[in-house]
């Protein structure tokens, strides 16, 4: 136990990262011309939930929070895109000379593929209609871009009970993560390799790549943090953070996210059904 929490704090200085989205027409599918009043009016609290299960791994909203996988969102609206200072944005975004309005942020969440190609960011799926309006009126809210006021909501009752077990806090997280294959893909200057892993409802982690293990655990902000170690990568190990909200929509791919390592390699990270052995005890009760 003391060598996973050597481990973990001195991995952690090096990544708390989530897991990492020519002008295009407006794509179909994107919504009406997003009005202000409809934006003010829009459920608060649905378009918390669709940031914090589609967005949170990526992106903050504070004014002074880090940058992720992607950029912080204070004020993007407004702002021209691949303009914020401290990111390094795809070539795509650095030339698209258009600034970020409402009705932007609606096309590209509802085409994410096919609206401004080239570009690195990944979202997996389209945004549904019924969540762009609300989390697009969320995230003005809480980036400074909303000149209405924040609807009084008492947010800790919206907040998962404690004191349960994470397979009843988390159900649909729980057995995603520990039914499934993770699969991983390193991308570094010298070497490029792809690992599986395997997280087990006792907090460890293994592997099909010989000598390597882990570590997981659910902090007090909700955020799954776990510690791989044995990879062929120096220093051997790596940690990663990310919100538990921002897995809770089951999704299947070989790459769903991508966060960027120290020393300039890329971790890609995805999700595969089944795995070799599976524990029917993992599962969350019904």
């Amino acid at each position: 136990m003391e060598r996973h929490e050597m481990i973990y704090r001195a991995a952690a200085a090096f990544a708390l990262a989530a897991i990492v989205w020519q002008l295009p027409a407006s794509p179909a599918g994107a919504q009406e011309r997003l009005t202000r009043e409809a934006l003010a009016g829009a459920d608060y609290v649905r378009g918390r939930l669709a940031f914090q299960q589609r967005c949170s791994a990526c992106h903050t909203l504070a004014e002074d929070a880090l940058h992720l996988a992607g950029p912080n969102l204070w004020e993007v609206i407004g702002r021209t895109a691949g303009t914020r200072e401290e990111f390094s944005y795809s070539e795509t975004l650095r030339e698209a000379e258009f600034a970020w309005t409402p009705d932007r942020v609606d096309e590209w969440l509802a085409n994410p593929d096919d609206y401004l190609p080239g570009n690195t960011m990944l979202i997996p799926e389209p945004v549904p209609d019924r969540d762009r309006l609300p989390m697009i009126s969320f995230m003005m809210m809480e980036t400074g871009g909303a000149d209405w006021p924040r609807p009084e909501i008492d947010i800790a009752a919206l907040e998962t009970p404690r004191g349960e077990s994470p397979a009843e806090r988390f159900p649909s997280f729980w057995n995603h993560l520990m039914h499934n294959t993770t699969r991983y893909r390193w991308v570094d200057d010298e070497q490029e390799f792809v690992f599986d892993a395997y997280y087990n409802k006792d907090g460890s982690v293994s592997s099909n790549m010989e000598g390597v293990d882990g570590f997981w655990h659910i902090d007090d902000r909700d955020f799954f943090c776990y510690a791989l170690q044995g990879l062929p990568i120096r220093p051997n190990y790596f940690v990663q953070c990310f919100p538990v909200a921002a897995m809770a929509i089951p999704r299947f791919s070989e790459q769903l996210w991508q966060s960027p390592m120290y020393g300039g390699a890329v971790l890609y990270g995805g999700i595969l059904p089944g795995r070799p052995t599976d524990d029917a005890e993992t599962a969350a009760p019904e």
